[in-house]
């Protein structure tokens, strides 16, 4: 009995020595809790179906987040981001089609060093987009618009990145005057649906490689990304289906005082849908036979566009477009290319520095294969408008 209340107390005092070191290494470490959520309402008039109006912001991703950073000295440093993202009209988890998915938008674990740049490991946004830590075209102003408005922002003409799991992602420190060299490396992109024990030939991966500047007033940004998928069937496509190959390239400047000028474009390659999320038209949407498709699709999407301070707040707009035609089979005879056309105009006015009002309104137009179904025609060929508010903590 002794020798039993002897090794409790070693177990006891092993336990809070532990957690001791544990909160001394907590009290070092940089913690942030931060977040942003968007509530407004959404409403869209579509050709073949009635006006829907939702409550739904659409001007920012509503989500929450953690942050650490720890200094281990000489300019080395360890980071963790989690994000997620939620419904704000439900509080359900959102951003993500795997029920429970918790942290959908970051779970990374960061290595860096201040004059050299860093790597991180783990779930995270593709360089195509907004989300998470490295999505670039929010890191170098690439949206004319500004918001995350289905089609006022770059994804109602150009394809965007999925979010990956077991990712590599490198990013190094600005030289030069202010170029940054970035890259990712997906080694199986979805995990639930591929999992990585699957084998490497049967997974899909995601290898991407890009270039960014940054000046006192110009940004610009060069990335080819591909995107492989597995050697065996699946749903929405066959064993053999060609990688797809995506190049972008935009930049932004301020051009006469405060007037800011944004133009991209893309170029696809074997693509497996057309625009970006949640917009996405595939091969199926528009009555073609996807599922044996090795081709997929070619597109070259461009967009100009330019803001404004006005009256307080700031004033944007921008005209996009997508030419798109189908390489695969195409039994049906149905068109096989098209064009979708895309004019945003947006109003945001600063309630303080973290609580924003806007106003969004949107047309688009679609001709060719962009009317094969009503499908396809109902996210082509639309009319959106969006007002709310958003805070960020």
């Amino acid at each position: 009995m002794q020798t039993h209340r002897l090794a409790g107390a070693a177990l006891t005092s092993a336990l809070a020595a532990a957690l001791t070191l544990a909160a001394g290494a907590a009290a070092a470490a940089e913690a942030t809790v931060y977040g942003g959520i968007d509530a407004g309402l959404y409403m869209t008039d579509t050709k073949h179906g009635n006006p829907n109006l939702q409550m739904h912001g659409t001007d920012i991703s509503t989500v929450w987040g953690i942050r650490t950073k720890e200094d281990l000295g000489n300019g080395t440093y360890v980071r963790v981001s989690l994000e997620g993202g939620f419904d704000g009209s439900s509080g359900a988890v959102a951003n993500d089609a795997r029920a429970g998915a918790f942290f959908s938008r970051d779970a990374l674990l960061i290595v860096g060093n201040e004059r050299m740049g860093e790597v991180a490991f783990g779930r995270t946004g593709g360089l195509l987009g907004s989300t998470g830590t490295y999505g670039q075209w929010a890191a170098n102003a690439m949206n004319p618009i500004y918001s995350n408005n289905p089609d006022g922002g770059l994804p109602g003409t150009f394809q965007s990145s999925p979010i990956v799991d077991n990712a590599v992602t490198f990013r190094t420190a600005p030289f030069l005057g202010g170029l940054r060299v970035v890259g990712q490396y997906s080694n199986a992109a979805d995990q639930a649906a591929t999992p990585e024990s699957d084998g490497f030939s049967k997974v899909q991966h995601v290898y991407a490689l890009g270039t960014s500047w940054t000046g006192e007033k110009t940004t610009a940004l060069a990335l080819v990304q591909v995107i492989d998928y597995p050697n065996k069937t699946m749903a929405a496509t066959p064993s053999d289906a060609k990688a797809t190959v995506n190049f972008f390239a935009g930049a932004s400047a301020y051009v006469w005082g405060d007037l800011r000028v944004h133009v991209a474009y893309q170029h696809l390659e074997h693509a497996r849908g057309v625009l970006g999320t949640p917009n996405v038209i595939s091969g199926a949407d528009m009555g073609f036979a996807a599922a044996t498709s090795r081709e997929g699709f070619t597109a070259d999407s461009f967009s100009v566009g330019a803001n404004h301070p006005l009256l307080g707040g700031r004033i944007h707009g921008s005209v996009k477009m997508v030419r798109a035609s189908w390489e695969g089979p195409n039994a049906a005879n149905l068109a096989d290319d098209g064009e979708r056309w895309v004019g945003a105009v947006r109003y945001s006015y600063p309630l303080s520095k973290r609580t924003n009002l806007y106003a969004v309104g949107t047309y688009a137009y679609g001709n060719g294969m962009f009317r094969n179904t009503e499908k396809a025609e109902n996210v082509a060929s639309r009319s959106t408008v969006a007002m709310g508010m958003t805070h960020k903590f």
